[in-house]
């Protein structure tokens, strides 16, 4: 009974910390390469924006519907 309780506080821990406002593990950024800065391309939904060399974006840039 114990082992469940802790379970479930432990799921739900997991779940409270683990969310990431503005998620991309759904994104898949190509990076097209400029002078200093480079342009990325989500391949998914199609968003783009413009970064440091290397540096993919962080939060999903799609469009909202």
């Amino acid at each position: 009974m114990i082992f469940a309780g802790v379970f479930v506080v432990a799921v739900i821990l997991l779940l409270v910390f683990n969310y990431r406002h503005g998620d991309t593990r759904k994104c898949r950024w190509r990076e097209r390469r400029g002078e200093g800065q480079s342009s990325w391309t989500c391949v998914q939904c199609g968003a783009t924006t413009t970064g440091p060399r290397g540096e993919t974006p962080e939060i999903c840039l799609r469009p909202k519907a």
